[in-house]
């Protein structure tokens, strides 16, 4: 024990209960206190206490915010992690489409046409034994509202 923390002490020296303090019995006090058990033993000590130092609050508090921030941007990274994906999927639809055109279109279609071929590949299903890619194109356009109301 540090003398700087204990204010006052019971000890037994030969079998006596002596109260001691930096005032009160002072040379036992301190013999106590580094003595390892050779001038008494403590058996009850009064000790101050000293408050946390602020730093620790600090750290404590920065870990938290630190934390938070990370949580946070995690869940940021977790939404354009989906927005990237659905994204990708609308470029596929975008490239089916193209090729779609490209691959089925004729000169002088009137635009009513090519709506048309475009709708008819947006309800035909995935043809995954076609030796030719995929002409299915996802309705981007829609709400997906409207396409659980019809099953």
């Amino acid at each position: 024990m540090s003398s700087n923390s204990v204010l006052s002490s019971n000890t037994i020296r030969k079998g006596d209960l002596i109260t001691c303090s930096k005032q009160k019995n002072s040379e036992l006090f301190h013999a106590v206190l580094g003595g390892l058990g050779q001038f008494g033993v403590i058996t009850r000590a009064r000790i101050s206490l000293h408050p946390a130092p602020t730093k620790h609050a600090e750290i404590s508090k920065l870990k938290q915010q630190h934390q938070e921030e990370v949580t946070s941007l995690k869940a940021e990274l977790g939404d354009m992690k989906a927005k990237q994906q659905h994204q990708e999927a609308d470029l596929h639809g975008l490239r089916n489409m193209i090729k779609l055109l490209v691959q089925r279109s004729e000169p002088g279609m009137r635009p009513e046409e090519i709506e048309a071929l475009l709708q008819d590949a947006q309800h035909s299903p995935i043809d995954a034994n076609s030796a030719h890619g995929s002409t299915h194109i996802p309705n981007i356009n829609m709400d997906n509202s409207e396409d659980a109301s019809e099953d």
